[in-house]
């Protein structure tokens, strides 16, 4: 039996798993941290010494892991109702879930993202947030990135997203003529929706 693959960044179940393997990560390096102080204490029988040195810069990174956990937590895992919608209505299209893009304005989870040539839908259960701002700065990334200029729309209604990416589903030919890509080394084998989604990916949490 084959080892059990973890959820990676656009995958279901990506929060849940993330909030697991980020809060583990955290306890290790505080606990790593705080027993190399008091082992210090113990040794020399003082604070003063190169034990208490080496774990003030210790509390650096484990404080920075411990911003990166906040943040995964503040994060709603998705509602499996938009995963089995997704999975029938888009059919072979790529498609991620749990995105939260982020932009120096502020940040927007994306339950669902489903690319299609040129034209990207995704869903977002977020009650407030700047959509407007957030399909310009995606729109901006992407053609920054040299896919042109595509267009991204964020749905609030489950029911127009499932419209929408149906849509796109039925004739995908349509939405991808004319366009071309060809993947560098790197991503040798990537579609021109996978690496849009790779790129979306890339400026979420």
């Amino acid at each position: 039996m084959g080892k059990k693959k973890h959820p990676v960044k656009g995958d279901y179940g990506y929060y849940s798993y993330e909030k697991k393997r980020r809060a583990a990560i955290v306890a290790f390096m505080f606990g790593l941290t705080l027993l190399i102080f008091f082992t210090g204490i113990i040794m020399t029988g003082t604070r003063k010494n190169m034990f208490t040195l080496v774990a003030i810069l210790g509390v650096l990174p484990a404080a920075k892991w411990a911003v990166q956990m906040i943040m995964i937590f503040l994060q709603k895992p998705i509602d499996p109702k938009v995963v089995d919608i997704t999975e029938q209505a888009a059919g072979e299209l790529t498609h991620g879930y749990e995105l939260c893009v982020t932009a120096y304005e502020g940040r927007l989870p994306l339950d669902a993202v489903v690319v299609c040539g040129n034209n990207i839908a995704a869903y977002s259960s977020a009650e407030k947030g700047k959509f407007e701002f957030m399909e310009s700065h995606v729109r901006k990334i992407l053609h920054g990135n040299g896919f042109g200029n595509p267009t991204f729309k964020i749905f609030r209604k489950l029911e127009a997203y499932q419209e929408r990416i149906r849509q796109l589903s039925q004739d995908p030919q349509r939405y991808r003529e004319g366009l071309k890509y060809t993947p560098d080394e790197a991503h040798a084998g990537e579609t021109r929706d996978e690496a849009v989604l790779r790129v979306i990916k890339n400026i979420s949490l």
